[in-house]
């Protein structure tokens, strides 16, 4: 106990209004320093009524009385919400329809871009050796397995694209002179669908001479031909499981391609590659393995064109297609007429009704009597003249310059041969005629 009026142990010897030792440099812990506020106190505006603090950087400064603060509408006009604060202006609207496009995007972007984590870059697709497809196709041999259940919307989503699919796989179907053709497919994980991932390019007049040598082929085989036997289609029954690749087909052995000889002399431009798969792709006549454009020279169209004989036409003379070619039929679907013997059309415009048409001049009965029915050959050929509405029609040449060429049988005569089928002028008839 201490006596009273005595200060506790080491707090002696503070005079008057100095802090006792030990207390000295701030308050204790957890305590407010004693003094004048630095601050407004909380929800209170910076300085008298009247007086605002300039904004930041600027010096605070005495107003005039009766003004406005700066940033401060006028008196009389509501500028305060409730509590004395300002309102907060309305938040725009987004489109909901931007913001999924965007959510799409980023999506699309994690799913297909090349970019991944940790600055790892890796290839989209690798290419898979067939014997993985092949294996997916054999596990999937029957789909009323249980485990298939949770894919049933995958191959009912995939019946969409299997028109797509045939259509790919009889484009690439391998020609007569080809053995084997192997072919680049895309296939679904689960088995639901695979396409095949190749557009068969060709060269025209290639392919064309290719054909043509099928053809005398063919011809040779089913002259000298003893025994046929049909193929029975369907060739699988409907209860029948399909035949499995790998089983029945992969070890057989195929056929031999099909091709004809070729003679070393005559055909020795085209005598090295003509059977190849996409031939001369890596050579000067083609631009490359995209097989878009070509250029032969002379000696090589020549032989093509020899032996693709027996597919090109002897009608060489445009006269002989007159009405029954693009212009004609364009101007018939026009006109909504069939020509005789010709395709039929759906009607271009379906507004002509030959009933409801008004009297004008060119149908007035007084100006002009019809003893017979107008043909639909010369309502095509002059569209102008005989129709009453003429629209989207398309003209064409009457009559084109009469060609006498005639097909020489014998490859070794001359380019310019006169056959003796064509009657001769005689020279006594010129001369007498001058």
């Amino acid at each position: 106990m201490m006596p009273p009026g005595m200060m506790p142990p080491g707090m002696m010897g503070a005079p008057p209004g100095m802090m006792p030792p030990g207390m000295m440099g701030g308050p204790p812990p957890g305590m407010m320093p004693r003094g004048p506020p630095r601050g407004p106190p909380p929800g209170m505006m910076g300085g008298p009524p009247g007086m605002m603090g300039g904004p930041p950087g600027m010096r605070g400064g005495p107003m005039a009385p009766g003004m406005p603060p700066p940033n401060m509408p006028p008196p009389g006009m509501g500028g305060m919400g409730h509590g004395g604060q300002a309102p907060k202006p309305p938040k725009a609207q987004k489109d909901p329809m931007e913001e999924k496009s965007r959510k799409w995007k980023v999506l699309q972007n994690k799913r297909y871009g090349d970019k991944r984590k940790f600055g790892f870059v890796d290839t989209y697709k690798e290419d898979m050796p067939p014997e993985h497809v092949r294996k997916i196709i054999r596990d999937h041999g029957d789909m009323s397995s249980k485990k298939f259940r949770h894919d049933k919307r995958v191959y009912l989503g995939a019946l969409k694209y299997v028109p797509h699919a045939v259509f790919k796989l009889l484009e690439n179907m391998p020609m007569p002179w080809e053995q084997v053709r192997n072919v680049k497919v895309l296939y679904h994980i689960t088995g639901a669908i695979s396409f095949v991932n190749e557009i068969p390019w060709v060269i025209e007049p290639v392919y064309i001479a290719q054909w043509g040598t099928m053809w005398i082929m063919m011809r040779r085989e089913k002259r000298d031909r003893r025994h046929f036997k049909r193929m029975r289609f369907p060739p699988f029954d409907d209860e029948e499981p399909p035949l499995d690749y790998g089983d029945n087909i992969l070890d057989v052995e195929p056929l031999e391609a099909i091709t004809m000889e070729l003679d070393p002399e005559d055909d020795e431009s085209v005598f090295e590659w003509f059977y190849d798969h996409k031939p001369l792709q890596y050579s000067k006549f083609v631009n490359g393995p995209s097989y878009r454009r070509w250029r032969l020279n002379v000696p090589i169209m020549s032989t093509l064109y020899r032996l693709a004989n027996q597919l090109q036409s002897d009608l060489l003379d445009p006269n002989y297609f007159h009405l029954f070619e693009r212009k004609s039929f364009f101007t018939a679907k026009a006109l909504n007429m069939a020509i005789p013997g010709g395709p039929k059309f759906e009607p271009l415009y379906r507004d002509m009704d030959v009933d409801e048409e008004d009297w004008n001049e060119f149908n007035d009965i007084n100006k002009i009597i019809i003893r017979h029915q107008i043909r639909t050959e010369y309502k095509v050929q002059f569209p102008f003249l005989y129709n009453s509405r003429p629209r989207s029609v398309h003209l064409m040449p009457y009559h084109h310059p009469p060609l006498y060429y005639i097909k020489a049988d014998d490859p070794d005569l001359p380019a310019f041969y006169f056959d003796p089928v064509i009657n001769p002028i005689s020279a006594f008839r010129t001369n007498a005629a001058n």
